[in-house]
């Protein structure tokens, strides 16, 4: 209006013209359907069928499938909305009959239905197909008699049973499709026939990547159902208004719904693109440095160690996480048994493979599954009919060793015949002797071991199915201090697409026989790009080496020798490259060389951050495990933390040496310039500990004769080791990594066989003889002083090993038992109130705000408040059956049996009190004000409980005495009262 009033009338009637012509065009320019206004959008009530996956179902009060996502496009394109009702066929067909619906969707066109009902055209065929497992043969099929002599599996009641049963054929019904899937993947039907669609939705579900659909079913007009919808005769209007929408729909559209749930159960293929984090997440990964990841290696095809290489489901789910999120991941090989204890102390800091159980919280935080597949009993009995647990007692039965159904199967069975294996190759083997009748495995992994160790005669007599346990749930478990990353791992597991999860899934779970690796031919051909590159250069490619760490690697007499120049021995017999030495004289040196383009590439080094800043790197294709060496004489370690603020020596320029910093900043680390260098100082008693690989410590220990030292302990970390070449330089990445995987499996054992197997020749040094009879003469002389001493030195070394031992369980700051003296009184103090039917009472117990005292007053204010409170403590906690430990940073559990439950609350609130009313002095003048909230849980221990659900409960508490305003008791009564 202000712009009108500023002209005359004559621009005032041009301006509206142009408003006339304007609103024209874009009427013409409108598409037909468009001129249906929203006021005359029209609800329809219309019939759908509710358990009909995937064409229609419900999830919650969503209705869901192939035929909703079409009859929503059809209500998008015709301006209509839909008022879904569900229900059973009959009942629906019924409604719509009588008048009380609209329309009824998926109805098929037929002569007696014409008369009452008009169709649309048809948007979908649902079509008959058989289905098949991949690993097992399967003759052509294309007449009914071609089933002769096969299992056939069908539902019951379908409407073409009747034909198959004239046929005389051996049919197998099942009350359900899925039973009928899941009866296919088992192996007890030779062939399933039901629609092609439903078949693989619910396979690829359930994960039997392994079953395939393969032909129509040979039932002639049977095999084929159009799906339409359809309304009562009379309704011209609205049929012309719903086949308007299902014309409007493209056909591409139509095929990729279809592909949708047909393949990746609904969800849009191309879903998953960037990973949203907040800017917490971001920094919380910044910090966050390397995780070391354990991965069993021995649960094929979800883990397991082929060729010294980490391979499985389970690997490569972990690389695309860690592709998403920028983690650095350290693979931790290992049986469950190793594994879990070292999650628990926080070794490593991921744990692949883990099934969650409501009493892992306690050390472990779980993201959602990425895979679930059936339990199920492998036997070569016979006589085995099973259809419940029970079914098999009295027979030999075995079990993965810390199952998380063990306990489950133990308290039905009971412990006679039930036998437990830490691995899974011997459990097999031992049902190939007929040492055990039956094995309860996961489905997947037991057809593995049964095709790769080739046992005859194992049939599946049913699945594991016990109330709670539904399936192996696979899910990473997260120590609990790296909680955050827990929702990182979820967020990224969620972007994943479906046609990511489904090409992993094939490549592991394709088929049952499917061997768990593959290997390039041996000869290598190049691309035109590669072939361009190393004609420029002559067909050469400059390596530095690590000059001394045999038997990997090291330069004798000026030439390369050692495993990685067997690697290149390899690579050149099947290509035309030459690879040529730069000498260096250190490791060191030569990561100058490769940082000052000197080189090309180093044939084994580990990745680190620092490394990646130059330098790109293959697939790894050797592991070798990483150990801490010490003196004869020096205790065995638990964890790398025993060994803080003591010198522990490593070669300059290890990875190890970078990842170790981060990992352990208060590790004393001394560079040394040599293994050699860094042996010899631990054997004079410079370093309290030396980390190398166990090869490179087994070869120096020969080679040089130091039989003064051994291994103390193991680092939750081995190297994988990998081929480093110049990042300004990416297609000789690309031909290296060609030349990795070219290795076959044989070729990479042989490699890790080479450092196993250590020969170190000897040559008799006649000039040490006489050298060695005068100190023989000496020692003789000097045995007789010694004897006499020897009985003081027993004494004192006696009290010695009672001092280390006292030691190796206790706190160095507060002088509490530690976590190993938890991990080993814990069960003990348990199972003992369970044994004596007498109370049990564990607190956990935490000082308040406590990093608010350490970021004002400093962290050595903060120790001498630990050790206050630690004093509190023993004050108030000294009864024989008292136990009290550091469970780590400010916190602390007691634990202790008890006859009355009112009497230890009592003692944990004057605990309490006394805590609060003592202020801590520091260092500085100024009392530091300290209170402490406790969870305490309590009870008489059942036969069938744990210390862990106890420790859970505490736990419990203790947040909720945190939530409730901290300085206070919270208790949970988890057994029976006393």
């Amino acid at each position: 209006m202000a712009f009108l009033s500023q002209s005359g009338p004559h621009t005032s009637k041009e301006s509206v013209l142009w408003f006339y012509w304007l609103v024209l065009l874009l009427t013409l320019a409108t598409p037909c359907q468009a001129t249906v206004s929203p006021a005359d959008k029209r609800v329809v009530t219309i019939g759908v069928v509710a358990d009909n996956e995937p064409y229609s179902f419900f999830e919650g009060r969503n209705p869901s499938g192939f035929s909703i996502d079409v009859l929503r496009e059809v209500a998008r394109n015709a301006n209509l909305a839909f008022d879904f009702r569900a229900g059973s066929w009959p009942d629906i067909y019924a409604a719509f009959m009588r008048g009380d619906l609209d329309a009824i969707d998926g109805i098929s066109w037929r002569p007696e239905r014409a008369e009452n009902i008009l169709f649309t055209d048809p948007y979908h065929f649902r079509e008959v197909y058989l289905m098949r497992d991949s690993a097992r043969y399967l003759p052509p099929i294309q007449h009914l008699e071609d089933l002769e002599g096969l299992k056939v599996g069908v539902v019951e009641n379908i409407f073409y049973l009747n034909s198959l049963q004239h046929e005389d054929l051996d049919i197998h019904t099942y009350d359900t499709l899925p039973s009928l899937v899941r009866a296919l993947a088992f192996g007890w039907v030779d062939v399933a026939m039901g629609p092609r669609l439903t078949l693989e939705y619910l396979a690829n579900r359930a994960g039997f990547r392994f079953l395939e659909t393969v032909t129509p079913a040979p039932l002639e007009h049977l095999s084929r159902e159009d799906f339409r919808i359809g309304v009562r005769s009379g309704n011209q209007a609205l049929l012309q208004r719903l086949q308007a929408g299902l014309d409007a729909i493209p056909d591409e559209r139509l095929n990729n719904l279809r592909q949708r749930w047909q393949e990746f159960g609904g969800v849009s293929a191309e879903q998953g693109a960037r990973l949203p984090l907040t800017s917490e997440q971001l920094q919380f990964l910044a910090a966050l440095g390397p995780v070391r990841v354990g991965f069993m290696d021995d649960y094929a095809p979800f883990s397991f160690t082929d060729g010294g290489r980490t391979l499985g489901l389970s690997v490569d789910i972990m690389n695309r996480l860690a592709d998403l999120t920028g983690l650095q991941i350290i693979p931790v090989r290992g049986q469950w048994d190793e594994l879990i204890p070292m999650l628990q102390s926080g070794d490593i800091d991921i744990m692949a493979n883990m099934s969650y159980r409501p009493e892992r919280e306690t050390f472990a935080r779980f993201t959602q599954p990425y895979h679930t597949i059936p339990n199920v009993i492998f036997t070569r009995e016979e006589s085995i009919d099973y259809s419940e647990l029970r079914d098999l007692q009295g027979y030999k039965l075995a079990i993965g060793a810390g199952i998380y159904y063990e306990d489950a199967v133990r308290s039905i069975l009971g412990p006679d015949n039930l036998f437990t294996f830490s691995t899974q190759e011997p459990m097999f083997q031992a049902l190939a002797k007929g040492d055990v009748d039956v094995v309860i495995n996961a489905l997947h992994s037991g057809n593995y071991w049964i095709h790769e160790l080739g046992i005859s005669g194992v049939r599946i007599a049913g699945e594991l199915m016990l109330p709670g346990f539904t399936g192996e749930d696979l899910r990473f478990g997260v120590r609990p201090s790296l909680s955050p990353l827990a929702d990182i791992l979820n967020q990224a597991l969620a972007t994943i697409s479906p046609t990511e999860q489904r090409t992993i899934e094939t490549r592991w779970l394709g088929a049952t026989a499917r061997s768990a690796s593959s290997s390039e031919s041996r000869q290598i051909t190049w691309n035109a790009e590669q072939t361009e590159w190393l004609k420029q250069r002559n067909h050469i490619v400059r390596i530095c080496v690590d000059p001394d760490w045999s038997p990997l690697e090291a330069i004798e007499n000026g030439k390369h020798v050692g495993l990685s120049a067997q690697t290149l021995a390899l690579f050149e017999a099947r290509t035309d490259i030459r690879f040529v030495l730069i000498p260096t004289a250190s490791w060191r040196e030569s990561i100058e060389a490769a940082r000052k383009r000197r080189c090309d590439m180093f044939p084994l080094a580990m990745e680190t951050p620092e490394r990646s800043r130059y330098m790109d790197f293959t697939t790894p294709y050797l592991e070798v495990p990483n150990v801490v060496m010490g003196r004869i004489e020096a205790p065995f370690i638990e964890r790398l933390g025993d060994l803080s603020e003591r010198p522990v020596g490593v070669v300059d320029g290890y990875a190890f040496a970078e990842l170790l910093q981060q990992r352990y900043p208060a590790m004393q680390l001394v560079p040394v310039s040599s293994e050699e260098d860094g042996l010899r100082q631990l054997q004079n008693g410079t370093l309290a500990g030396y980390i190398t690989t166990l090869a490179t410590a087994s070869y120096y220990m020969q080679s040089l004769g130091l039989a003064d030292l051994k291994v103390i302990g193991r680092v939750p970390a081995d190297w994988s080791l990998a081929i480093a070449t110049r990042n300004d330089e990416p297609i000789l990445n690309g031909i290296m990594q060609r030349l990795v995987s070219s290795l076959t499996p044989e070729e990479r054992d042989n490699l890790e066989s080479n450092w196993r197997n250590l020969r170190i020749e000897e040559r008799v040094d006649y000039s040490r003889f006489w050298q060695t009879l005068i100190v023989g003469l000496l020692i003789t002389a000097l045995l007789f002083y010694w004897n006499r001493k020897l009985g003081r030195l027993n004494r004192e070394l006696a009290e010695a090993n009672e001092a280390l031992s006292r030691l190796s369980v206790t706190d160095n700051l507060t002088q509490l038992g530690n976590r190993s003296y938890f991990d080993r009184e814990f069960p003990r103090s348990f199972q003992w109130c369970q044994r004596h039917k007498t109370g049990f009472a564990v607190a956990m117990v935490d000082a308040d705000h406590f990093k608010k005292i350490n970021d004002t007053w400093g962290h050595e204010a903060g120790d001498q408040c630990l050790q206050a409170l630690a004093d509190v403590m023993r004050e108030h906690f000294r009864r024989e059956t008292d136990r009290l430990s550091r469970f780590g940073g400010e916190e602390f559990i007691i634990f202790t049996s008890y006859e009355d439950a009112s009497d230890i609350m009592d003692r944990l609130e004057r605990f309490r009190t006394a805590v609060a009313n003592r202020q801590c002095d520091t260092c500085q003048g100024s009392p530091i004000e300290l209170t402490v909230s406790i969870g305490l849980a309590y009870g008489v221990p059942e036969p069938t409980g744990s210390p862990a659900e106890y420790l859970r409960q505490a736990d419990q508490a203790l947040y909720a005495a945190k939530g409730n305003g901290r300085n206070r008791l919270e208790a949970r009564q988890t057994g029976r009262k006393t």
